[in-house]
């Protein structure tokens, strides 16, 4: 058996206080092992952006437990989860979030300098993930000169970077066409698997699940497996 790599237990999240509060998540609990991709499935408003960002140490739930790579990150300072996502958490955005006035390369560059590694070392992992990612012709072309499906692959790559235990991937297909979405789907599914990476992907578009080793569904807060 695989090792668990994210775990959550009975978490829950509320916004605002008495009468304006309103509950995200209830009692959320999933699990995943390294090399699993779960596709993470519900309406708009949900809860499945709660969880994810609760998972990647963006967001502290109301209540629960949640274990990533071996550590509470419920009881992390703000400095200390901080540190915490950029070593071992990856984000691929759903708008890609890439500096528009920065390369390719030095996008990637970027995830290195916010966890430290030293610059000949960060330099190594962007030619070598250029390469395995298909940008090595256009390592030092801004976004606005790429195509969607070339600033995904940045951003998948960018993900990459630290060797992170977990990839969370927010709506990867939102900006693209089906072929384009498809390909990148499967460019995820591969990485996380062949890396021994666990992923969660948040999408409404059921035909990703496809490329996904387990399905987990939402609906008003409640995990529905």
């Amino acid at each position: 058996m695989t090792e668990q790599v994210v775990v959550t237990r009975d978490v829950s999240k509320v916004y605002g206080s008495g009468h304006a509060a309103t509950t995200a998540l209830r009692e959320a609990s999933i699990h995943l092992h390294e090399g699993e991709f779960m596709a993470l499935l519900g309406p708009s408003g949900s809860g499945k952006t709660t969880l994810l960002s609760i998972v990647g140490a963006l967001l502290t739930p109301t209540s629960g437990e949640v274990t990533v790579a071996g550590e509470d990150v419920t009881r992390l300072t703000a400095r200390a989860r901080s540190g915490f996502r950029a070593r071992r958490i990856g984000f691929v955005f759903q708008h890609f979030n890439l500096v528009p006035f920065l390369t390719a390369a030095e996008n990637m560059l970027v995830a290195a300098q916010f966890a430290s590694v030293p610059r000949h070392e960060a330099q190594a992992r962007v030619a070598r993930l250029l390469d395995e990612l298909g940008l090595a012709g256009v390592r030092n072309q801004v976004p606005s000169r790429l195509s969607g499906g070339e600033r995904q692959r940045v951003a998948i790559g960018r993900a990459l970077m630290n060797d992170p235990d977990v990839i969370l991937v927010d709506e990867p297909t939102a900006n693209l066409d089906t072929k384009l979405g498809t390909a990148v789907v499967e460019l995820l599914a591969h990485e996380i698997r062949s890396r021994h990476k666990a992923g969660i992907m948040v999408t409404h578009d059921v035909r990703m699940v496809d490329f996904t080793d387990r399905t987990v569904e939402i609906l008003d807060g409640t995990v529905r497996c």
